[in-house]
């Protein structure tokens, strides 16, 4: 039987000590509607989308961003799914600029 889907909201995240732009990202997190919280690291994260099992978020001006696996030089990384026209998208989001 499959997981029912879940729409996380990432309000936090937790930097790789890494200059490779795929590693920037070590873990997410949040807070659920019944105010516990959540953490998954980046592996995790992208299994859960691939899975289909999780959907993740930011906002930026009043507007859902949704978290996408992307990959450069077969790796996989966590970034939005708008990167291609705004470059380092969730880091600068994440980081509120």
């Amino acid at each position: 039987m499959a997981r029912p889907y879940r729409r996380r909201a990432v309000s936090a995240f937790t930097p790789a000590y890494s200059h490779d732009p795929l590693e920037r990202i070590d873990s997410i997190a949040g807070v659920n509607s019944d105010r516990s919280r959540w953490s998954l690291t980046q592996a995790a994260a992208i299994a859960a989308i691939e899975a289909g099992t999780d959907e993740f978020f930011v906002t930026a001006d009043g507007q859902a961003v949704k978290l996408a696996v992307l990959m450069v030089r077969d790796q996989k990384y966590l970034g939005t799914e708008r990167e291609k026209s705004h470059p380092d998208d969730l880091m600068n989001l994440l980081r509120g600029k």
